[in-house]
């Protein structure tokens, strides 16, 4: 629960522009993830499930996330197209390991 915290934090520091995570759901055995974030501008919040992630440590150090859904069909779909499989790069890959 507090892993959860800290990251809803994270996130709603970075992408105050754009929108608030409301609600997150990690799960470790799967490696997958559940998001509520309402954009900015926005009265109905957007559900996003990371099907999969991988933690990469190395030449790259990060995380890859893939089978990106939304609760918008067209958003989802340009997803799909644009970006399937998307790399966010992080530094400190021993605290994104204690997180996730």
């Amino acid at each position: 629960m507090l892993k959860e915290k800290i990251m809803k934090m994270v996130f709603n520091h970075k992408m105050e522009r754009y929108a608030r995570m409301l609600k997150l759901e990690i799960s470790r055995d799967d490696k997958s993830i559940l998001l509520e974030v309402l954009p900015n501008g926005e009265s109905n919040p957007i559900q996003i499930t990371i099907g999969h992630y991988e933690i990469l440590t190395g030449e790259k150090n990060g995380i890859r996330i893939s089978h990106i859904r939304t609760s918008r069909q067209w958003m989802t779909e340009l997803i799909q197209t644009l970006a399937p499989e998307h790399f966010i790069a992080f530094e400190n890959v021993k605290l994104l390991k204690l997180i996730l």
